[in-house]
């Protein structure tokens, strides 16, 4: 099955994702917070990429059950009840409740998914998860005909983020079995041999990569280790209605997860 891999949603034409198959990949951190606080509990996660629409959006919530999270240059955005740290979306502070989230770059992917045939949230934390739905949603495609897959990496600001492009090398590898179909994108190519070429020293690439040294300028250190580890919350946040929510067998494991 042949997959397309863009390194940043500024990029992709507004119509470019219609009917794709899309996973939004924002390892640090967006994708990481989604996919975390969605397995604490939270009820969904509303992702924007305006921060007045975030406040308007969250002002017409009752705020008793809506948590408003964003930054803005790795960043809380002052008068937010969050950041964008995934450790500031514990059980304690998300579960049964809605986000509203708004960040540089993951949260802008999301907004150039809506008229995709599928969307999910995409991180290290899930890959097996991801490479899981790829698998069934393109079950049947052509290998060599077009692209029906198509991974975004957000990047940053525009830029590619080389934590993006290591974590869609890791879902084409396993997807793949490390033997790409012959007529690969140029994009998924480029993915594909860097994680090969550091998967070995893969929390070393991920911490060595700009955004994470400009985390760790920032205090946020723990966030990139945290956000590194390869399959450690295996569910998976699913585009609806603009809304990333659970589905079936993650929502009950989330829900296990609150009560133990």
């Amino acid at each position: 099955m042949n997959i397309d891999v863009h390194f940043s949603a500024l990029g992709i034409p507004e119509e470019g994702l219609k009917g794709k198959v899309v996973v939004v990949i924002d390892v640090l951190r967006a994708c990481s917070t989604i996919t975390t606080a969605l397995a604490n509990g939270a009820r969904a996660v509303v992702p924007v990429g305006d921060m007045d629409e975030a406040s308007r959006m969250a002002d017409a919530l009752d705020p008793e059950t809506t948590v408003l999270g964003g930054e803005r240059g790795g960043k809380q955005i002052d008068g937010y009840d969050a950041g964008n740290s995934p450790t500031e979306y514990g059980p304690e502070v998300v579960a049964g409740k809605t986000v509203v989230l708004t960040t540089s770059n993951g949260t802008v992917a999301f907004a150039r998914s809506r008229d995709a045939a599928a969307a999910v949230a995409g991180c290290f934390l899930n890959a097996g998860r991801v490479v899981d739905f790829l698998r069934a949603s393109l079950a049947g495609a052509d290998p060599e005909g077009p692209a029906r897959g198509v991974i975004v990496c957000s990047g940053w600001l525009g830029d590619v983020g080389l934590e993006d492009v290591l974590c869609a090398g890791l879902f084409l590898d396993r997807l793949w079995g490390g033997r790409p179909p012959a007529n690969v994108s140029d994009g998924a190519h480029i993915a594909l041999s860097q994680y090969q070429r550091d998967h070995s020293r893969l929390a070393r690439a991920i911490a060595g990569c700009n955004h994470a040294r400009r985390l760790q300028r920032l205090g946020h250190g723990e966030d990139v280790v945290y956000c590194s580890r390869v399959d450690g919350l295996p569910v998976l946040p699913v585009l609806r209605d603009s809304r990333l929510e659970l589905e079936g067998a993650d929502k009950k494991a989330a829900a296990r997860r609150i009560k133990a």
